[in-house]
């Protein structure tokens, strides 16, 4: 090898730890920006004001999924950024002793038996079992269709255990409400076993 193609290499090597660690220093200055974009957040959990922090939750969401006119898509779901997703369930589960959260809600819904597949054949049974087993509230007689996000409160007394704690997995709520029903709820839970299954 002469002494051209061998600086020819250092080189090409040093281009990709710098590229390497460029993307690092991205992440850091993305992570600093989520501080204040989820401050809110963090604080109305460590204060324990499950309401407020679930409508901030929805609200964070919405922010960053809504298209240009304010609506929210089942496309948008099913490309959500892993980021936010994390950074919201690190902050439920940090706050709630690791009982609610994103990740609790996939592996609660896996442990039903739930999958891709089930969630591809809109398996209604499941996903009704899976809402019941975490204690949202449901519109009667129609299956997996959660009440508007506006109208929707958050019925912790009647979502508890038999000690009086939160069900597991409850939280958060109103982000699964939307006008698309079993369809975006089976994109979301997608997207959750996508960032959070081990």
């Amino acid at each position: 090898m002469s002494d051209l193609e061998g600086r020819l290499e250092e080189l090409t090597q040093q281009v990709s730890q710098l590229a390497v660690q460029l993307k690092e220093v991205q992440e850091t200055l993305r992570l600093v920006g989520d501080v204040q974009r989820f401050s809110r957040l963090r604080e109305l959990l460590s204060a324990g004001d499950l309401d407020a922090a679930d409508q901030e939750t929805a609200r964070l969401l919405m922010d960053e999924l809504a298209g240009s006119g304010g609506e929210l898509s089942p496309e948008a779901l099913e490309r959500c950024p892993a980021g936010p997703l994390q950074i919201i369930d690190a902050l439920w589960h940090s706050s709630t002793s690791g009982h609610q959260g994103f990740a609790v809600q996939q592996r609660l819904y896996r442990d039903l038996g739930g999958s891709r597949d089930t969630l591809i054949a809109q398996d209604q049974e499941l996903f009704l079992r899976f809402s019941q087993r975490v204690g949202w509230p449901l519109v009667e007689g129609v299956g997996f269709a959660m009440p508007e996000q506006e109208e929707l409160t958050v019925p912790v007394a009647t979502a508890v255990d038999a000690e009086g704690v939160v069900l597991e997995g409850h939280m958060p709520l109103r982000c699964w409400a939307t006008d698309y029903g079993l369809k975006a709820a089976n994109l979301l839970m997608a997207r959750l076993i996508d960032v959070f299954a081990a």
